[in-house]
Parts: structure tokens; sequence; C-alpha cells
């Protein structure tokens, strides 16, 4: 695969950001807005975690009260982050390796800048192939 960076995809969708402290309803909400999507928590710019449907229904499974319990007591922390300059090929044997629940992008002072959904790997595989000299030299 040629030298697609984090930068050169688009991050930007198919993810909302919730505070620690919004609750689960407002989390909900959120997530049902987003079909596929994902939550990511964030402290100050920072990502803590990431919030999905599992566990939303986590919580209600186990009686939470979905009103005043936080996002922040339900977030799963199995999050990897990338840099906006990492190379996608780089990536992704850390990424089968470590199978984080999500990957996220960051910006130079570790800031959350984007999400990299299953979706953003397939348009990476597709701008590596439409370079074809590029990809022709790596093999």
């Amino acid at each position: 695969m040629s030298e697609v960076r984090i930068r050169d995809l688009v991050l930007t969708d198919e993810h909302d950001t919730v505070d620690l402290e919004e609750s689960l309803v407002d989390a909900a909400k959120k997530l049902l807005s987003l079909p596929r999507g994902i939550l990511v928590a964030l402290d100050d710019g920072k990502v803590k975690g990431v919030l999905t449907s599992i566990q939303i229904l986590a919580a209600v499974a186990e009686g939470s009260d979905m009103s005043s319990e936080t996002c922040g007591s339900h977030i799963d922390t199995d999050v990897m982050e990338v840099g906006q300059d990492d190379i996608v090929s780089e990536i992704v044997q850390t990424m089968n390796e470590r199978r984080p629940h999500a990957v996220v992008a960051i910006d130079d002072d570790g800031n959350f800048s984007g999400y990299f959904s299953p979706n953003d790997y397939r348009q990476a595989m597709a701008l590596a192939q439409n370079k074809p000299a590029i990809q022709a030299l790596e093999e």
C-alpha cells in the first residue's frame, strides 16, 4: 500500500463527541442519530474512551439510571491513538495485533481530531490503489 497518511482521510464523519459528565440518555440520543456510529468521550479535548450501543445496552441491562449515570462511568477505554502524519499501512499491523475497540486520530498537541472507522480504512485502501506508480515500487 502506498504512503497514505491519516491526514489524507476524512475522519470527521461517523462519530460524535460526548463529555464525560453527559448523561447516558443524552449519549443514547446522539447514538440514534449516527447509524453505525460511535461516540468519542473527551475531557478537555483529550480522548478518554468511546461509547457505542453496546455500552448503552450494558448500562440498561445493569439497571443503571440512564438520566443520572454519566458517560464517563461507562466508556470503553480500549482506544488506540494515531497521529495525523502516521502512515496507514504502518499502523494496520498494530491495529490487528491490539484489536482496539476504536482508533482515533490526534493532533500534535494530543487533542482529538477524528475517528478512524472501518470505512476510513477502506478509503485508505482505495487511495493507495489510485496511486499505481507508488504501489508498483513497493511490491
